[in-house]
């Protein structure tokens, strides 16, 4: 991968979680996952709560494997 696609990957991950919107549904899904005994609860509603939000973005990010 290419730095660019990194640094602009690295980018949005950062600015969506630091926001107020990604922590709430993040301790939302936590709370939801581990009443519901989901394995690793916080590491699983962390990343789905990055997921959601990056599918949310109005510009993708590009992944080309080499």
């Amino acid at each position: 991968m290419h730095s660019d696609t990194w640094r602009e990957m690295v980018s949005k991950v950062s600015t969506i979680c630091v926001t107020g919107q990604f922590k709430r549904l993040q301790s939302e899904l936590e709370d939801l996952y581990l009443r519901a005994g989901v394995p690793q609860p916080a590491v699983q509603a962390y990343r789905d709560a990055l997921m959601s939000l990056l599918a949310d973005e109005d510009e993708p990010i590009s992944i080309q494997l080499q």
